[in-house]
């Protein structure tokens, strides 16, 4: 079988030496992984949840996994792992029994055991579950470790994120081609989703497209009321190219958009573009969320602030639970420090008017890797269908 792995070889190893330099340094022998956004960061194959699966590292060599039989095949050419270390288990099979025989037959040793204590796949019961099943092992939660790893995007990461940037922008300008006033948010978001998918973004969710959202709508719903003349429609793409998610918001005004509405646009790109050239190595979070936070606030755009700014982007596993990756945050209390290319999905919105960016840290400042023009955008009334 051809392995088509997403990332290089070199890009795997570099991984697996972090973790296992981590592990020596813990005194951790085995590290124990279940939630699909980090199996994937090491193997290059996250499988969707149903029964409990693992990749476990251990303190030397690459990495096994233990999964659905019926997924051995996907995670053999997805992955860079060897076959011999691929243990698939029916679904009658306990997964844990699976994995106690891959560790026995492999000889790796599960005394001292790392875990994600942060994962959403590790259940209470399935942390008894394993408790029971390693009664003589000591566990380390390894969850701040594997955050900060993630964090920081790599070369070939950074291009997977401009390439769905691309992806972002692009559905953009043919969204704005084919919509015209009569037109519902749902029929809009399936043009989006249309062009989203054939520009090369991988399947699943690509954003929402509602009428316009407030600060007690920011997850309006997509519903089937014709938008008329002076409608607003809020545009948010959030497509995924290889799992990896880049996001923009956008204002669309059904229409010639009036003088004040433009304005206001204009204000609230020029205070969230002064946040951006914040974006440098050892800003701290929250000076950075100041900048558009109280300049919004001043400027009279939003009575109250009640929401983050920003959080991490990355790698999505298609069937998650988790559709923001909240682990890193742009709140006044998150001291944290950024560092170099870490990625965020930069936000505000202020009078009905959405605006934000996929943005990477870089020693200049943000970098903005979606490139739609910044400004309230507009279609022309006439319905054409």
């Amino acid at each position: 079988m051809k392995k088509t792995p997403v990332f290089s070889q070199e890009e795997f190893d570099r991984r697996k030496h972090a973790i296992q330099s981590e592990m020596k340094r813990r005194d951790v022998s085995l590290v124990l992984l279940d939630q699909p956004e980090t199996v994937s960061h090491f193997v290059g194959y996250a499988m969707s949840e149903g029964y409990h699966q693992f990749c476990a590292i251990p303190a030397e060599d690459d990495p096994i996994m233990v999964l659905r039989s019926v997924d051995e095949g996907t995670c053999q050419e997805f992955s860079y792992l060897p076959s011999e270390n691929i243990f698939g288990f029916q679904d009658w099979e306990s997964p844990t029994e699976t994995l106690l025989a891959a560790l026995r037959g492999k000889r790796l040793d599960p005394s001292r055991i790392g875990i994600d204590r942060n994962s959403y796949n590790l259940t209470l019961l399935r942390f008894d579950a394993l408790k029971a099943a390693l009664s003589a092992a000591s566990f380390t939660d390894f969850s701040d470790f594997l955050t900060e790893l993630r964090s920081e995007k790599s070369s070939e990461e950074l291009e997977l994120l401009k390439r769905s940037s691309k992806i972002a922008d692009d559905s953009i300008v043919e969204l704005l081609k084919e919509i015209r006033s009569g037109f519902s948010a749902r029929e809009c978001v399936a043009i989006a989703s249309r062009h989203v998918i054939r520009l090369g973004g991988d399947l699943g969710i690509v954003g929402v497209v509602t009428r316009a959202i407030d600060d007690t709508k920011m997850h309006a719903i997509v519903d089937d009321v014709p938008l008329a003349e002076g409608a607003l429609l809020h545009v948010e793409l959030i497509p995924q190219f290889q799992g990896y998610s880049s996001r923009i918001m956008r204002p669309v005004y059904f229409g010639d958009a009036p003088a004040h509405l433009n304005e206001i646009a204009d204000n609230i790109v020029s205070i969230q573009d002064q946040q951006f050239a914040a974006m440098r190595p050892g800003a701290e979070a929250c000076d950075v969320d100041a900048i558009v936070r109280e300049g919004m606030l001043k400027a009279g755009l939003k009575k109250s602030y009640r929401n983050i700014s920003g959080y991490s982007l990355g790698y999505y596993q298609h069937f998650t639970c988790r559709s923001s990756d909240f682990s890193y945050t742009f709140r006044p209390n998150d001291r944290w420090k950024l560092r170099e290319n870490m990625v965020f999905h930069m936000y505000t919105v202020g009078k009905g008017l959405a605006f934000s960016e996929t943005v990477v840290v870089t020693e200049d400042g943000g970098k903005l890797l979606t490139q739609t023009p910044r400004k309230l955008l507009s279609v022309p009334v006439k319905l054409q269908r």
